[in-house]
Parts: C-alpha cells; sequence; structure tokens
C-alpha cells in the first residue's frame, strides 16, 4: 500500500502549482509530518483548510493523516468528498481540466486504498474503477507504471471479495502492463488456485520463481498449493525453504506454524 500511496503523491506534488510557492512548500511539509506525525498533520491540516485557503492538498494531506492513525472510514469519505468539490466546482481551462482529472484518478486510487483498509470492499472496487476509468481519458496519467498498480490493487481486492474470476482478469491486464514484475504471476496463480485451477496456478509459480527466486511470498503460496492438492510432503518442503533462506522473516514464522500444522494432521 505504502508504494502506491507513493506513486499518488508524486502526482498530486505536480499538480499543486496552482497554489502560491509557499502553499506548496506548507503542503510538503504537512505530507513528510503525515509520515512522522500523523496528529500533528491531521491538526496542521485542519488550520489550513480552516483559513480557507487550503483545498485539494490540505484535504489530502488530512486524509492520510486520518489513514495513518488508523481512521480509514474518515479518509476514505475524505479522499472522494475531495473529487465531488472539484466536479461542482468545474474546471477553468483545458490546461487546468486535464491537470485536475489527473489529480482526480490519484484521489480516486488513494480512497480505493482507504476503504479496502476501512473493510467496505464494494466501495474499494468501486474506487479502483472509477481510478482506471479516469486514466483512460488522461493522457498525462496514461503510464504502466500507475495501470499495473491499480490493476495488481483491484485484483488483490476481488480476492477478498471471493470474485476470483475478475480477479484473473485484473491479474492478467496487470501482467500485460508489466511482465518482469513477479507480483502479478504470484497473485493470479492464489486466484486460480482459489478456483481450483491448480496447473494453471502452478504454472504461475515458476514464472514468478523465475523472475523473483526463492522469494518468501511465493515459495509461501507454492505450499500452499501443494497443501490445497493432499501433497504435504511438498508443502513441508517449500516451507522449510523459507525458514533455511530467510530465518529472520515474519514468513518463517508462518512457515514453521504451518509446517506444525501438517504435522499435527
Amino acid at each position: 500500500m505504502k508504494y502506491i500511496l507513493l506513486i499518488f503523491s508524486m502526482g498530486l506534488y505536480s499538480t499543486a502549482a496552482y497554489t502560491q510557492d509557499n502553499d506548496a512548500r506548507k503542503y510538503q511539509n504537512c505530507m513528510a509530518l503525515a509520515d512522522s506525525d500523523a496528529e500533528a498533520a491531521v491538526t496542521l491540516a485542519n488550520d489550513w483548510i480552516f483559513s480557507g485557503i487550503g483545498g485539494v492538498p490540505a484535504g489530502h494531506c488530512k486524509a492520510l493523516g486520518l489513514l495513518r492513525l488508523g481512521q480509514a472510514k474518515d479518509a476514505a469519505n475524505l479522499l472522494e468528498k475531495l473529487v465531488n468539490d472539484m466536479v461542482v466546482k468545474g474546471d477553468i481551462n483545458p490546461t487546468e481540466a486535464l491537470k485536475n482529472a489527473g489529480l482526480k484518478v490519484q484521489l480516486y486510487g488513494q480512497a480505493a486504498l482507504a476503504w479496502k483498509e476501512a473493510g467496505d470492499y464494494d466501495k474499494s472496487y468501486m474506487a479502483y474503477s472509477s481510478a482506471l476509468s479516469g486514466i483512460g481519458e488522461n493522457r498525462l496519467l496514461n503510464t504502466q507504471i500507475l495501470l499495473y498498480e491499480l490493476y495488481l490493487e483491484r485484483g488483490t481486492l476481488q480476492i477478498l471479495r471471493g470474485q476470483y474470476k475478475t480477479a484473473i482478469e485484473d491479474f492478467t491486464l496487470a501482467i500485460e502492463k508489466n511482465d518482469r514484475q513477479f507480483e502479478g504471476f504470484l497473485q493470479r496463480a492464489k486466484a486460480y488456485r482459489k478456483r481450483r485451477s491448480f496447473l494453471k496456478a502452478r504454472l504461475d509459480l515458476r514464472v514468478a520463481d523465475k523472475l523473483q527466486p526463492d522469494h518468501p511470498d511465493i515459495l509461501l503460496e507454492s505450499g500452499v498449493l501443494y497443501r490445497t492438492q493432499g501433497k504435504n510432503l511438498q508443502a513441508g518442503k517449500e516451507w522449510q525453504k523459507i525458514i533455511d533462506l530467510h530465518p529472520e522473516s515474519d514468513y518463517a514464522g508462518l512457515a514453521t506454524t504451518n509446517i506444525d500444522l501438517l504435522t499435527a494432521q
């Protein structure tokens, strides 16, 4: 989540040019504060909003501060309100319209992450879909990396919603945008496993492992796939690799627990 938030934040910096220089600096300071002291960031953003000149940058900083404080629902509502206010306000000229369209994509993407964190998967799905629709209409944001991340995130959400077929479709679209990253293949393998398409899941895991050999996420899923197929010996070997190769990681604890469950059967 942090990675995709960084992408969106960088995009918002670029659209903050309409503010005065001191407001742009205030925005950057507020965003930095959201990482180190979220409560202070929310206070700063509120003061800025109440001054009547903060606009979207102040609201955006407050939303990310709320998200860091665990108030995901409030953050999501605020992010969508910022989009709605921009729609009501309208655009001044074609250049501003193009910038604002890009900003709406970014705000929708972050709202989707916040709704997911809040556990409202339906609203998260709608926000992701709005973000993806906006990219198609904006040449400034039609970048491979952003599309890859959004399809990957929406596909992961679809697994949580139990929509495995559409999750596979999203992961396939993500892979089309970037087939050199292992996450798309790994996540699609999980969706295939959920649909009990075990051969397709194994093939995706093999591609993922070629791209990122012995990654603990891949080894963990490989073991789960073997266990689902009733191949407990192979499952145990995959999880043991995690313990051997990544002994200090959280994955090692998960692998140990899984092996213990196998031996207890």
